[in-house]
């Protein structure tokens, strides 16, 4: 009886599971393994793809923008410590009660309702050259402060990388540190504040041990959004460009394939870009498995 109640459990979870598992292989795993076998083929979209071999590979590493790319990317990585650490400590801050906690909480999600590609477009208005903050700068007597922000080939990539790794953050990143904090023992912190620690002790030696799992997880998000997850933003801003200095391999991926029309090619930059982001996850298994 017991055997049989077990197998009709099991199909009946097969059969409501059936539907996930079906849009899962047709517009993941089919995609992915599409894009795989595309990465050896010369392909346009148009005419049928022709066998490359490894053409695609050694064409992707000797070319300029996927090497600028890659210092691209490098550059957004630097950024994810400032991207944890904003949102972490202004979670902890309005986690004390601070008055007027939940404005504050309001204010700094509202970019995150706002949408990538709209907050592109307002950013991309906002730091032209002889945009409104370089205007305010100039009427405030302030001009030394006025920079070219998205047309200058070294300060573009850092404009992008402060608002999209940490500016565009700090609202999801403070309901989710919030969040994860509330599940904190409060008697840690009243045994804490009875042997006089202060705030900062409080913070580094009570609240980021008991949220550890949350940080690691946020920086793995991090790393994620930094390689795949750039595209709307930059195509906004800046469209990779002045140059290649804010060129990266998820935009290079774009460019080849729709505006070069080298499909193929594109796929090759896919591949890599896939265990770049596959490589951060393993690490993150890796990592957890043996802190258990």
């Amino acid at each position: 009886m017991s055997q049989g109640f077990r197998r009709g459990e099991a199909a009946e979870a097969a059969l409501l599971l059936a539907p996930l598992l079906v849009l899962l292989l047709v517009f993941i795993l089919v995609p992915v393994l599409a894009n795989f076998a595309f990465s050896f083929t010369d392909y346009d979209g148009l005419s049928s793809p022709v066998f490359a071999g490894l053409r695609n590979f050694i064409h992707l590493f000797k070319d300029p923008s996927f090497a600028a790319s890659l210092r691209n990317v490098g550059v957004l990585c630097l950024y994810i410590p400032v991207g944890l650490f904003v949102p972490l400590l202004l979670a902890a801050m309005l986690r004390e009660g601070v008055a007027g906690w939940k404005i504050y909480r309001a204010i700094f999600y509202l970019p995150q309702m706002l949408g990538i590609t709209i907050l592109g477009v307002l950013f991309q208005i906002l730091l032209r050259d002889n945009g409104p903050v370089n205007a305010l700068f100039d009427g405030l007597g302030l001009g030394f402060l006025s920079q070219r922000w998205i047309m200058s080939t070294g300060l573009a990539i850092h404009t992008t990388a402060f608002l999209l790794v940490v500016w565009l953050k700090i609202g999801f990143g403070l309901i989710f540190f919030l969040s994860s904090m509330n599940g904190v023992s409060e008697s840690l912190y009243e045994a804490a504040r009875l042997d006089g620690a202060g705030w900062w002790r409080i913070f580094f030696n009570i609240t980021i041990p008991s949220i550890r799992s949350a940080i690691e997880f946020w920086i793995v998000f991090l790393f994620i959004e930094v390689f795949a997850r750039t595209f709307g933003f930059i195509y906004t801003l800046t469209y990779g460009g002045p140059g290649y200095s804010t060129y990266t391999m998820e935009f290079g991926v774009y460019f080849n394939a729709f505006k070069n029309y080298q499909l193929g090619y594109a796929s090759a930059w896919s591949v890599v870009l896939f265990f770049m982001c596959a490589l951060v996850a393993l690490l993150q298994v890796v990592i957890k498995r043996r802190e258990e």
